[in-house]
């Protein structure tokens, strides 16, 4: 039944979350692992919001270290053509020198879409636009039998990408006749020094571009809880690559209730307050415990928000600082979300929110637990990662690690393609 509701006109495939459980490097310089979570955060380009919820004990230490070692990042909304993309001043100080983030205003699934990450532009384009282009692209993953969507993928910082190049005129060309429009974009210029230290100042104008931009900021906020609430136990046994099918499905129950606490905690949700008292008719929700410690630990909480348009490099800086500042006798968590109408989400992979909505989710989450690792003991060394999504797959990591235990959701569209 599921397969035949998957292939109605307006039917659309369940979102997936992946969860993966594993050890934390212990961060001794700039460069970060190639491994979770850090791979994930690398890879998930465009962001729209962070929140980083901690223990409220901690949180001003944290606050007073990210205001020292962070700057606000900034970023532009402006107004250009894709013509203006390949204006000399802006092409070669943006794109061919320095390295920056566009991405365009529209829905994926009925308008031109446009986007730019490291030097390569990616059109996704309905099918008469396509058609008109005169630009060599292939059919979108999620473009369906009548092949809508199309998606053209152009790396301008390629040799012979250079104005009075035959490849380049041709884009020229397209770019002017084609697609006349002008429409709004985000930019960030990836070299500033909140983002890459430089020692000469970052300007507030944007390059090569004669219409008027707006200039944002990224400024963190802080929420603190008013009243303490139920908080979740975070100790439970993390299967092994040896564990019975029974023991992952118990832990993935668990995750899954610990995801929701979660998300509880980030909105200030009643069902937390430890006054709450709701009919059991309405809810009879109660924080995630385990067999050892059944009853409920109460806490405040502070979270830290950020909301713009941020990159993945300024987010890794964040988690570097949290992960350093914060000890490991606390808990702290940070979650990412993605844009919705993104033309790529995770690692360079087409995004879609075709299928009324319901494929648009591009989002994860980071959890470190406190102190002792999931099977409530002291932490010294950790072992293999453990990474399963809903579908039972799973990938071990290789060697031994020291660090703190943590784990990871990622949340991926029903149509998305996922590394």
């Amino acid at each position: 039944m599921t397969q035949l509701l998957n292939k109605l006109p307006h039917g659309a495939p369940d979102s997936k979350c992946y969860i993966t459980c594993g050890t934390l490097f212990d961060i001794a310089g700039p460069e970060t692992p190639n491994q979770r979570p850090y791979t994930t955060i690398r890879g998930h380009v465009f962001n729209q919001q962070v929140d980083l919820l901690l223990p409220d004990e901690v949180c001003e230490l944290v606050q007073q270290r990210l205001d020292e070692e962070l700057k606000p990042v900034q970023y532009h909304r402006i107004f250009m053509g894709l013509k203006d993309i390949l204006e000399k001043e802006f092409y070669n100080h943006y794109i061919r020198q320095g390295n920056i983030l566009l991405l365009s205003d529209g829905r994926i699934d009925v308008d031109d879409v446009y986007c730019l990450y490291d030097g390569t532009l990616y059109l996704f384009l309905r099918k008469e636009t396509y058609e008109k282009a005169g630009l060599v692209g292939k059919q979108a993953a999620f473009g369906g039998r009548k092949k809508e969507r199309w998606v053209i993928e152009l790396n301008l910082r390629e040799p012979h990408m250079v104005h009075g190049r035959k490849a380049f005129d041709r884009l020229v060309w397209s770019f002017t006749n084609v697609f006349k429009q002008q429409i709004a974009w985000l930019f960030c210029d990836l070299h500033q020094e909140a983002i890459h230290f430089s020692d000469t100042p970052s300007e507030s104008a944007v390059k090569g571009l004669t219409l008027p931009t707006v200039l944002r900021t990224v400024v963190p906020t802080i929420t603190r809880s008013a009243n303490p609430i139920k908080l979740a136990t975070f100790a439970h046994e993390i299967p092994t690559k040896q564990s019975s099918e029974y023991t992952r499905t118990v832990f993935y129950d668990w995750a899954t209730s610990v995801y929701e606490w979660l998300a509880l905690a980030s909105i200030n949700a009643d069902r937390l307050n430890i006054t709450d008292s709701v009919d059991p008719l309405l809810s009879r929700y109660e924080p995630p415990t385990d067999d050892n410690t059944p009853e409920h630990h109460e806490g405040n909480i502070s979270k830290i928000s950020w909301r713009g348009f941020i990159p993945a490099e300024y987010i890794a800086k964040i988690f570097s600082i949290v992960q350093e500042i914060v000890s490991k006798e606390h808990w702290y968590s940070i979650t990412v979300h993605g844009f919705q109408n993104t033309p790529i989400s995770w690692k360079g992979r087409q995004h879609s929110v075709v299928g009324g909505g319901m494929g648009g989710e591009n989002l994860y989450t980071v959890l470190r637990f406190a102190g002792r690792d999931g099977n409530g003991n002291v932490e010294e060394e950790g072992g293999d990662d453990i990474m399963g999504g809903m579908d039972g797959t799973e990938d071990d990591a290789k060697g031994k690690i020291v660090g703190s235990k943590y784990i990871m959701w990622e949340v991926v569209g029903g149509r998305d393609e996922f590394s």
